[in-house]
């Protein structure tokens, strides 16, 4: 297995190096389990009474944003798998408004979606552990928005870390 290094900001979207720096580990797969580990040790300290938590009304309950990063990292990971494979795909989740639906959250608890974490950031785990430097690096040519593989894993990081600190910041209080 090689070491995944960081990526550099020309594979990746304006917005993503905002992510990148909250990922503080200088190879993805221990900066992956690393965060995993800080995940489950976050949802293991929330009080029951607080999994329905929203800090205003607009907002996701606590059991939403951990779904959300479930969802965004399979996203991610399906995109990174995509651009390893060099399989052109255009696929952008939704954002803000059209995006704040339920997920189900009601009827989950954050036990049951912490399970769910677990299995896909093993996924996610795995599916980088196999790739090579050329897997990695591979861009699309002429796409509006650059990225590779390595860009979207280090994305998956640093989109957990800064939805942990919504968390303890917005949430815990």
């Amino acid at each position: 297995m090689i070491k995944i290094d960081r990526p550099k900001l020309e594979d990746a979207p304006s917005w993503y190096p905002y992510f990148f720096n909250l990922a503080t580990r200088d190879d993805l797969i221990s900066a992956l389990q690393k965060n995993k580990e800080d995940i489950i040790e976050l949802i293991n300290s929330i009080p029951v009474e607080r999994e329905e938590f929203k800090y205003a009304e607009d907002k996701w309950t606590t059991r939403q944003v951990f779904i959300h990063l479930a969802d965004d990292e399979r996203y991610y990971a399906y995109k990174a798998f995509c651009f390893s494979r060099q399989v052109d795909v255009f696929l952008e989740v939704p954002q803000g408004k059209d995006y704040n639906k339920d997920f189900n959250a009601t009827g989950r608890t954050l036990k049951d979606i912490a399970e769910e974490l677990i299995c896909v950031r093993n996924a996610t785990i795995t599916l980088f552990s196999h790739m090579t430097n050329e897997m990695l690096n591979f861009k699309f040519p002429n796409q509006k928005e650059q990225y590779s593989a390595r860009s979207l894993g280090w994305m998956t990081v640093g989109h957990a870390v800064h939805h942990c600190n919504l968390i303890r910041e917005k949430y815990l209080i």
